[in-house]
Formats: C-alpha cells, structure tokens, sequence
C-alpha cells in the first residue's frame, strides 16, 4: 500500500523528525527480533539514509503482520513529499505463500474427493474456510498496524 505525505518541512527537518522517534536498528532480517523487554520510549525502529528510510513501530507486544515502511522524499512544486510503500515481512511473505498455495490446491482437489457418506458436510468447506481464514489473518492486522504508523507519521510530519 502506497502512502503520500505532503509536507512544507525541509528535507533536513522530515528526516531529523524521523530520527528522533526511530531507534537507529538494523530491519532487514529474515524474521524479526521482538525483544519484549527493551523498549524505548521512541515509536519507530529502523534505519534513515540521507533521502530515504525503512522503519516499522516498535511495539511490546508480537505481530508478524507488522508493516515494513519504506519511505523516500522526493520534491514536487509545493514542497516535499514523503512517499512510503508498506511491506510485510519476508518470512510472512514466504509462509503466507505456502499457506496460499496449498489451501488453493486443497480447494481444488476437495470437490473431487469421494468421502463416502460417513463424512459429515461441513468437512467439504473446510479448504475453504482456511482461504477465507488466511486472506483475514493477512489483510486485517496489517491494515491496523499501517493505519497507526500512518496516522503517526501524518502527525509528526504535516505542519
């Protein structure tokens, strides 16, 4: 998902702002470290180059939908503008993946099985309860952790 900021803050000034409440950490793992008993009272973690940044909220509880933002600032004719894409993290990339794909195939396969008449009906939805269980699983914990780094973002950047 694509997120706009604009903003009439120096390049100098947004990144300054970013990295007061970023704790400077390396991100790009494969599986990120939730250490439950160090935490700042900063909203970020993460890293800030000269025009660009890759942070995610630094959070004391553990969510594997948490969303990587990555962010540059470019100009425009009205100032700055700081625009980020989210991300999720690798390792939830490739699970979701797996889950995907073989929930899909169990989606195919499923109405071409004969279980006999021992096999109660509501074992027939079950692939399909999976599909519909992982397409909620991934979308609505990301959306909630992007809205609130979003709202955040907006409110320490915009004038």
């Amino acid at each position: 998902m694509k997120i706009t900021i604009e903003t009439n803050k120096t390049k100098n000034e947004i990144l300054e702002i970013i990295k007061k409440n970023t704790n400077e950490v390396e991100i790009e793992t494969f599986a990120i470290e939730f250490d439950e008993n160090d935490h700042s009272n900063k909203f970020f973690n993460g890293k800030i180059n000269e025009d660009s940044f890759e942070i995610l909220r630094d959070i004391k509880y553990r969510n594997s939908f948490l969303p990587i933002l990555v962010g540059n600032i470019v100009e425009n004719d009205n100032g700055l503008v700081v625009n980020i894409n989210s991300r999720y993290n690798k390792f939830v990339k490739i699970f979701m993946f797996i889950w995907f794909f073989f929930v899909v195939v169990a989606c195919v396969v499923f109405p071409l099985i004969n279980f006999g008449n021992d096999m109660p009906v509501i074992f027939h939805f079950v692939p399909y309860i999976m599909l519909m269980f992982g397409i909620i699983l991934s979308i609505i914990p990301y959306r909630v952790e992007l809205g609130i780094a979003k709202k955040k973002l907006e409110e320490l950047l915009q004038d």
